[in-house]
């Protein structure tokens, strides 16, 4: 906040000055964020094996002896309680309950770890690491999570340890680009990156409603049928290419799916669907269409200059946080994007130095239908693909997974009418070591379950649980929405939803179902076995593809890292940004 107002107010020290600083910043809804963030990324790495417990946040053995000398006796606090209550913990901001061992096991049977809380409670204390088991010992400070009991049964707490993994958090307000919460990593005084505002990282397929923006804004359709089979792209700028210098994208789960509509692609994430619409769907040539898409992630203020190279629409370009909730901000408002800002209003001595006044820029090269219709497919990604685990949220929020290579960056953007959340988890590789999340730990695994308190909150404190608006009157002019029935899980299920086509200019629907694949061969994929709900992680039968030696995160320094987290495809040899050395691995789950 105060490099924010710094910039915008001209502003050289704000404490040299008395200053008011008014912020945007919803207290009860940020700490809802962080401890959902941290909780989350606890639990993640909880989950996979990876808790590594160090040691005590701290030992109070010394201040309870001094307590027990000075012998006040008008208070009645034991002393490890009055020392638990002044002790100052190095992570004030972990929300987390700081408790103090006063027993430990000798060994006996019967026996377990005790410990004492700020409120002068003793609970039992679970402790699963061996670690732990061997370093604590008496007057030790822990933080744990703890579970009420019930009836008679006392409460019990449950050792929180440390992660090493990241995250980042922003909550944006639709209409004006209030930031109302944001956390930037576990804990400041452990790093004091803002990872929601200072560092870029690979999106993958949560840039992926970028092609689909573009393809629907030519005038597809989310019953427009598209392959899904196998795709290579020439290189881009070279003249001589060699067999391994073409793009051949791979879908996650190794399979083909057949003929899809645009709804099931991205619903389900398939990367070879949206490699296709490269192909004729948004322009007659792919490097056209990579040329509208930059342009138009440009327009949207995602990236200040677009890389062309095709694996760009797969996600292989760092974003901010707050850049792609802007953009799903966009989407939210059918075309208008926000502003991100975190300063209201700034005083001196009382006189009003500077008002934010709320700023909306309009996506003009796209019009509100194809907003709407996009916002109905993200909708889709909650109800039935890679975000099901909250379809019961479906009615209220649209949104989108996203998973890099090897499961290096996890994702998922969502908004409702009012607010939008983006939440990316992931290891910064600061230290030269590459570490990822691991096998299976996708954008829906990982991402989602840190979003779902989150917009619970959001609607606890700051908006109204509304479900998802209908289309405003400039895009309804252009839809005609009727119930339609689509197929679901693999042909073996229809369901009922409102779908929305556009109309021609004789205000009839535009008919672009077999646009991309004629009738004969749609008829003959879709007879092939489609998607289904749960799908079994694919062998990969080739290795990943590696970066050279150019750090896409250049001007990011805390976030390099020796292999360069990058490896999304080829890039032609006179290209001057990041270089790949193979162009037909880019794998991404959701």
């Amino acid at each position: 906040m105060a490099r924010e107002a710094k910039s915008i107010a001209g502003i050289n020290a704000v404490t040299a000055d008395s200053y008011t600083i008014r912020s945007t910043i919803n207290s009860q809804l940020q700490r809802a964020v962080e401890e959902s963030l941290q909780e989350g990324l606890f639990r993640y790495e909880s989950g996979a094996g990876r808790l590594e417990f160090r040691g005590a946040e701290a030992n109070l053995g010394q201040a309870i002896q001094r307590i027990e000398a000075e012998k006040k006796s008008t208070n009645e606090r034991p002393s490890w309680q009055q020392a638990l209550i002044s002790a100052r913990l190095p992570l004030y901001d972990v929300h987390w309950k700081p408790a103090v061992v006063v027993e430990k096991p000798s060994g006996k049977r019967g026996q377990a770890w005790r410990v004492g809380l700020t409120d002068g409670r003793i609970a039992s204390l679970s402790l699963d690491s061996p670690a732990a088991q061997r370093k604590l010992d008496i007057h030790d400070v822990v933080l744990v999570h703890l579970s009420e009991g019930k009836g008679k049964t006392s409460a019990r707490a449950e050792l929180r340890v440390r992660p090493v993994v990241q995250g980042a958090a922003v909550v944006l307000e639709n209409k004006t680009g209030r930031i109302l919460a944001m956390t930037g990593g576990f804990s400041y005084p452990l790093s004091q990156l803002n990872r929601a505002t200072q560092a870029a990282r690979q999106p993958g397929s949560a840039i992926k409603p970028l092609t689909y923006l573009a393809a629907l804004g030519k005038g597809l359709q989310p019953n427009t049928l598209i392959s899904d089979g196998a795709i290579t792209l020439r290189p881009i700028g070279l003249r001589k290419a060699r067999e391994q210098d073409y793009w051949s994208p791979k879908n996650y789960d190794g399979r083909r799916g057949g003929t899809l509509t645009l709804r099931q692609a991205l619903e389900n994430s398939r990367n070879r669907a949206t490699a296709h619409l490269l192909e004729g769907g948004i322009e007659s040539k792919p490097e056209a269409s990579l040329n509208r898409i930059c342009d138009l992630a440009v327009e949207a203020q995602i990236y200040r200059e677009c890389l062309r190279f095709y694996p760009v629409v797969l996600g292989a370009q760092p974003v901010r946080p707050v850049d792609l909730a802007a953009f799903y901000a966009a989407i939210a408002n059918e075309g208008l994007r926000p502003s991100p800002y975190v300063v209201e209003s700034i005083e001196r001595d009382g006189q009003n130095v500077f008002q934010r006044e709320p700023k909306l820029i309009a996506i003009d090269s796209v019009d509100h239908a194809a907003f709407y219709q996009l916002k109905s497919l993200l909708q889709g990604v909650l109800a039935r693909g890679t975000a099901r685990s909250i379809a019961a949220l479906s009615p209220y929020v649209a949104g989108k997974t996203g998973t890099t290579d090897d499961e290096n960056d996890a994702w998922f953007v969502g908004f409702t009418n009012d607010v939008t959340v983006a939440v990316w988890l992931g290891y910064d590789n600061a230290d030269g070591q590459r570490r990822t999340l691991g096998s299976g730990s996708t954008g829906g695994a990982v991402a989602v379950p840190v979003f779902e308190p989150i917009i619970q909150a959001a609607w606890a404190h700051v908006a109204l649980k509304d479900a998802l608006a209908p289309p405003s009157p400039e895009a309804r002019r252009q839809l005609s929405c009727k119930l339609t029935d689509i197929e679901t899980e693999g042909r073996r299920r229809r369901e009922a939803i409102s779908e929305c086509l556009r109309l021609d200019e004789h205000g009839r629907v535009l008919d672009t179902r077999h646009r991309l694949v004629s009738r004969e061969s749609g008829r003959e994929d879709r007879d092939e076995p489609e998607i289904r709900k749960k799908v079994e992680p694919a062998k990969r039968s080739e290795p990943a593809s590696v970066f050279e030696n150019t750090n896409p995160w250049q001007t990011l320094p805390e976030w390099a890292s020796t292999l360069d987290n990058g490896r999304r495809g080829l890039t032609p040899r006179n290209w001057q940004g990041p270089r790949l050395d193979s162009s037909r691995y880019f794998w991404l789950r959701d």
